[in-house]
């Protein structure tokens, strides 16, 4: 038989079985769950009438009532009626005819819910009446024969009542007069008189009414409907049983059918496919395990990293791999890897719950579960330096081999691992590394892209600009000083400023271009504006890079005339690696005729000693003291002393971000020569027409 049309006709008969099991299943479950919620909520509504019927019972009685359990009981009747009504049997259209019982039953319910509010009404009335009466007779004052005989009647009178309320029964009621009478000419006795007389025909004209209404909401309850209710769902039901009975063993005689069929063709085709299912065990084989070495690959690494609740993966590359191909030949490389592959599998021997993979050709991952990450880096570091010492040795020859080696255990794993793997790669001082957050490896490609290539044009097109922000000298209330700020103008005209773009370029080569134009532009500006000196940012990171170095001093010495009105602020917020290299640049830059400011100083890794170690001719305070030096006195104090620093060692300040009138004046009596900010002006494309400022 074809091996395909016997899977066919044995997943056909698997799926109709199936099929017909979940379908009983799910049909029985749910019938049987409906019928049991019908049940419990029918059970639910006959208790609650004789509840509620107690309850009334109970507070015709009483001579002191309670309103709320009855009216909890109605409120419990008409919910337990409405969930009756949605229960989901009730969508089987079998069971119309009891949809429509408990519908009349709901009409049946509201006339006698109509009943219970009349009773209660009278009962309260007639309640209120009885306790003011029997107050009244209790609070009679005596002071006379003929208030006793007054008192007498009213007790007689009010026994009648009471008895009448409480056995129900108007016999209590005969025809003699109910009233008082008294030719008493106190007047609280005529109001004694009026008042019990007032209450008193008011019992005797609702007394008939209330026992007639309690004896009807009493007796005429709703038994008789549920009774009905009851059987003729019990009918339906069994009804329903017998043919989910029926279906039941429909079912289980189609599935013991199938078993038969199956083990028959099962059997069948075990016999005669022997062969294949050997060959299937191969490709199962192939698909799990690398060819070459007989580790695990990289689709079995896929699937035991999903099951794993906390794994830990080391991915392992062999640096420079594609030079043994070239020199020695790919037979050399081949055994080059089943034979690391051996070494890494003897090194790591006695380390429990791994799995080592081979996931490409020179890369292998080495799976942990539920090992702390400090232990994996260790392995790391160990089995980095096992292989770095070993030779690998083939037919005479002596190779020596290093690899590279990313730790991880932040999902998505292998995305992280591989990011921090090509990093590494990149840095020939280290060949192990642990991915963490901080290294930034996540941001996007795609966005660094398009960022480079908007640069890039920008650079083509001559869009990337200074914009200039004037720097003021407080002492003479005028501007002597423009920073040059760097931005970049798009097509369309809008000015995007460097926050946006700069930390990726300065990754670029773009970056030293963009440093060249500045300058360049900065140069041009300060030939035009000879009344002003004018800055450009330099960060430290520039001065360590040579080429950046060089194309600086060129620039200023090709310039020499107007290199003495520029000034270079380095980036006081970037640490200073080389010192030295540092001091050499400043003293270059100062050759040119250039000075130099030390920028943002007192964030980032700011130091004191900075000023002594290098030949500064200007300090910049950093924008977040000063602009909290008026709402805050430590700022304020920080300022101070910075500026009492530089005093002593005669160097002058500018305070960045001074933002309003009050920061200022505050700078000017402190004694602070040069102070910026968006107070005086925001960057723009060339300076201002007008030297002069007022504040």
């Amino acid at each position: 038989m074809n091996p395909l049309r016997l899977i066919f006709i044995i997943v056909l008969i698997a799926l109709i079985s199936a099929f017909l099991l979940v379908k009983f299943y799910i049909t029985q479950r749910n019938f049987t769950a409906h019928h049991k919620e019908f049940t419990l909520a029918l059970n639910t509504f006959e208790s609650q009438e004789l509840q509620l019927k107690h309850a009334l019972l109970e507070n015709a009685l009483s001579a002191y009532q309670n309103m709320d359990p009855i009216a909890q009981h109605v409120n419990a009747l008409l919910e337990t009626h409405h969930q009756l009504l949605a229960s989901k049997i009730l969508e089987d259209e079998n069971y119309k005819e009891l949809k429509n019982k408990l519908k009349e039953l709901k009409k049946t319910l509201d006339i006698r819910l109509a009943g219970v509010e009349d009773q209660l009404m009278l009962n309260a009335g007639i309640r209120n009446s009885l306790i003011f009466l029997s107050t009244q007779v209790y609070n009679l004052n005596l002071h006379s024969e003929e208030n006793i005989q007054l008192y007498a009647q009213a007790h007689k009178i009010l026994k009648r009542f009471n008895d009448t309320a409480l056995t129900q029964d108007l016999d209590y009621l005969t025809k003699e007069d109910h009233t008082l009478h008294t030719t008493s000419k106190q007047k609280n006795i005529q109001d004694f008189v009026d008042h019990f007389n007032l209450h008193a025909k008011y019992l005797i004209k609702n007394f008939p009414q209330f026992i007639i209404t309690t004896k009807y909401v009493l007796n005429n309850n709703l038994s008789d409907s549920i009774s009905t209710i009851k059987e003729l769902f019990r009918t339906k039901a069994l009804s329903d049983f017998r043919a989910l009975d029926l279906f039941a063993l429909l079912i289980f005689t189609i599935f013991t059918s199938s078993v038969i069929v199956i083990i028959f063709l099962t059997t069948k085709y075990f016999r005669e496919n022997k062969k294949l299912r050997e060959t299937t065990h191969s490709l199962e084989y192939s698909l799990s395990h690398d060819q070459l070495t007989g580790f695990l690959n990289r689709n079995s690494f896929s699937k035991e990293l999903t099951r794993l609740a906390r794994p830990h993966l080391l991915l392992l590359n062999i640096d420079e791999f594609k030079n043994v191909n070239d020199i020695y030949g790919n037979n050399v490389g081949n055994r080059l890897i089943k034979s690391l592959t051996k070494f890494i599998e003897h090194s790591l021997k006695e380390i429990e719950y791994i799995n080592i993979y081979r996931t490409g050709g020179d890369e292998f991952g080495i799976l942990f579960e539920n090992i702390e990450p400090q232990k994996a880096l260790d392995v790391a570091h160990k089995l980095q330096k096992q292989i770095s010492e070993h030779t690998f040795v083939f037919n005479h020859l002596d190779i020596e081999i290093s690899v590279s080696i990313a730790s991880n255990n932040i999902r998505p794993i292998i995305e992280n691992a591989d990011l921090a793997l090509k990093l590494v790669k990149k840095d020939l001082t280290r060949r192990v590394i642990a991915f963490n957050e901080d290294l930034n490896l996540k941001k996007s490609v795609k966005e660094n892209l398009k960022t480079i290539d908007m640069i890039k044009h920008a650079i083509q097109e001559d869009r990337v600009i200074p914009y200039f922000q004037p720097i003021i000298n407080l002492a003479e209330s005028k501007i002597e000083k423009y920073e040059a700020l760097v931005r970049v103008q798009l097509k369309n005209g809008t000015i995007i400023s460097p926050f946006v773009f700069l930390d990726i370029i300065k990754k670029t080569s773009y970056y030293q271009d963009i440093t060249a134009i500045m300058l360049e532009k900065t140069v041009d500006m300060a030939k035009q504006y000879p009344q002003y000196r004018f800055s450009v940012n330099i960060s430290m990171i520039d001065i360590l890079n040579e080429e950046i170095r060089n194309m600086l001093l060129e620039k200023l010495t090709q310039n020499f005339a107007t290199a003495s009105r520029i000034d270079i602020e380095i980036l006081e917020s970037e640490h200073v690696h080389d010192i030295a290299k540092v001091k050499e640049f400043i003293n270059e830059l100062h050759k040119t005729g250039a000075h130099v400011l030390l920028d943002d100083f007192g964030t980032g890794y700011s130091n004191f000693s900075y000023f002594s170690d290098l030949d500064i001719d200007l300090v910049k305070i950093d924008g977040s003291i000063v602009k909290e030096i008026v709402q805050d006195e430590r700022k304020s104090h920080m300022l101070q002393s910075i500026f009492d620093f530089s005093q002593g060692l005669k160097l002058d300040n500018v305070a960045e971000f001074v933002e309003t009138q009050e920061i200022a004046q505050m700078l000017q009596k402190m004694g602070v020569k040069y102070a910026q900010g968006y107070y005086f002006g925001k960057p723009a494309a060339k300076p201002l027409d007008n030297e002069n400022v007022h504040f």
